[in-house]
């Protein structure tokens, strides 16, 4: 056995959550999950948003006014993550290129006050919302994940 696969067998294989083939600027919703870096706490302090939740907050208000094609039907900013439905309208951009850009910004805006403070984690989770009633119950999750903050998987003290 060569080095090259001795060390590749030390890093966790990472599961590529995107469908296969999928256009992701078909117009659809997307139920979008993006963390921080080690899922660090930086977006809130004593239970309430902080200026860095504030800039992932005004950022998320901007993303109709930098794709005019998409839009946020509803989304959340967590102590560790933020969770959205992404709409792609026709001629909208591609998931990925939208969450790619949010997540640039953000840094960007953060970097000015904390410019070593790794912000996000690579990549993001993104699921394509099929029905109405998964819609309406992913929205439902997003509206309530606030108070239900300390049962939430993503929950760290």
């Amino acid at each position: 056995m060569g080095t090259k696969e001795q060390n590749t067998d030390r890093f966790p294989v990472r599961k590529h959550t995107r469908i296969p083939g999928y256009d992701y600027a078909t117009p659809n919703y997307y139920f979008i999950t993006i963390c921080t870096h080690q899922k660090r706490c930086i977006f809130w302090t004593k239970g309430a948003m902080n200026r860095f939740g504030q800039i992932v907050w005004d950022a998320l208000i901007r993303v109709e006014e930098i794709f005019p094609h998409n839009r946020l039907d509803s989304f959340v900013v967590m102590p560790n993550h933020i969770h959205m439905i992404l709409v792609t309208e026709p001629g909208g951009a591609d998931a990925s290129v939208v969450v790619g850009s949010f997540k640039s910004y953000v840094t960007r805006m953060i970097h000015q006050d904390c410019p070593e403070m790794p912000v996000w984690q690579t990549s993001f989770h993104d699921h394509v919302i099929r029905s109405w009633k998964q819609y309406q119950k992913i929205r439902e999750y997003i509206q309530t994940n606030p108070m239900r903050w300390n049962q939430d998987c993503f929950y760290t003290e």
